[in-house]
């Protein structure tokens, strides 16, 4: 058999060899860098078993370095390349086993967050949130944060120093085209006047400056209001003195008036009901308090002091001594209705024992009446 018979053949199978041996590379390769946040995403057609992706990183200053993305995600976050003072060239690369695909994009990214690079990819931050505030005297008054506060977790430059880098900013008015001369801050708040334009309702301004040789600038353009005057008080308190000074001399007035007429004024009805039934005096009313006259009074006496008493009569040196106030035909009376006691149980000892005795007595102790 004649080689040329299979010459086609081989052709065709040693074609077929070789598309199997390429590797798809990655499509639509993007970088996108802000605020020292870098992600690389790309985009791929059919993922394959043992499919692998590898990030390819050049710089400058270093030497070359990779990173290994497994499918299926198609992004990597190189957020640890933002040296403001280096530059990076990166690509992707599909491997499957041994075969792996062209670089993408063909001719690399080119990125850096140094200010002044010549890359085509120049990265930036964001300022904080700036404050624009408009003055009474034709200015407005521009502040933010120190933006290392922000970022200096990110940065890949450490600083030994407590004091914050220097950051030269330059604030731009938008509508008038007119921008401040550039300023310097060390402070934790930045914070510049600008003078303005009065005629203009709203002022707009933009900021961009350079920390550690990286660029920093407001997305957008920040506005502020125009400047209103605070209400003026004078007016309440005009309102409030003239409202005083009317209710104090309308109160004088009264009590001139009410001074005159007091005497031809009638009680009124109320007042002549609680004074009913209490006498009038020209100083005041004096209520009388009567007080009844105690008059002391003898004890009543019992029917047995009744009865002794009918019997006792006075005593007189001319008659005959006998028992004090007892004459002998009422003795002799007595003795009948009164039994006489003995020695121990009455209470005259005839004479004996005349100190007191502590011993009880038969006569009942009364209470002395002082008339």
């Amino acid at each position: 058999m004649d080689l040329a018979t299979f010459h086609p053949v081989i052709l065709f199978l040693a074609l077929v060899q070789v598309v199997l041996a390429l590797v798809e590379p990655p499509a639509n390769v993007t970088l996108q860098c802000h605020n020292m946040h870098n992600v690389l995403r790309w985009d791929y057609g059919q993922l394959v078993p043992g499919l692998r992706f590898r990030v390819n990183i050049r710089s400058m200053g270093r030497p070359p370095n990779e990173s290994w993305v497994e499918p299926p995600a198609k992004q990597a976050d190189v957020s640890f390349l933002s040296d403001p003072s280096d530059e990076y060239i990166i690509s992707v690369t599909a491997v499957i086993g041994q075969k792996e695909s062209n670089a993408a994009p063909p001719d690399s990214i080119e990125f850096s967050y140094f200010q002044d690079t010549l890359s085509e990819r120049k990265c930036s931050l964001d300022l904080p949130s700036v404050n624009v505030t408009t003055l009474h005297d034709g200015k407005i008054l521009v502040r933010f944060v120190h933006p290392w506060l922000l970022y200096k977790i990110k940065m890949p430059i450490k600083r030994n120093s407590k004091r914050l880098p220097i950051f030269r900013y330059m604030v731009e008015v938008v509508h008038q085209k007119t921008h401040a001369d550039p300023s310097d801050c060390e402070e934790s708040v930045c914070e510049q006047n600008v003078i303005v334009a009065a005629s203009q309702e709203k002022h707009c301004v933009t900021v961009e400056g350079e920390l550690e040789k990286m660029l920093v600038k407001t997305p957008r353009p920040v506005c502020a209001a125009p400047f209103e005057e605070p209400p003026s008080y004078l007016v309440h308190v005009w309102v409030v003195s003239v409202l005083l000074i009317s209710s104090a001399v309308a109160f004088v007035l009264f009590m001139v008036y009410r001074k005159k007429t007091n005497a031809a004024t009638s009680i009124p009805k109320f007042l002549k009901f609680a004074a009913k039934g209490k006498p009038e005096s020209k100083g005041y009313l004096q209520e009388k308090i009567f007080v009844p006259e105690v008059v002391p009074c003898p004890p009543t006496p019992t029917d047995e002091e009744k009865d002794v008493k009918s019997f006792i009569t006075p005593c007189d040196d001319s008659v005959l001594r006998m028992r004090c106030g007892v004459s002998a035909e009422a003795d002799k009376g007595l003795s009948n209705s009164v039994a006489v006691a003995t020695d121990e149980e009455s209470g005259y000892t005839q004479g004996r024992d005349l100190e007191p005795d502590e011993t009880p007595s038969g006569y009942e102790k009364r209470a002395v009446v002082v008339s």
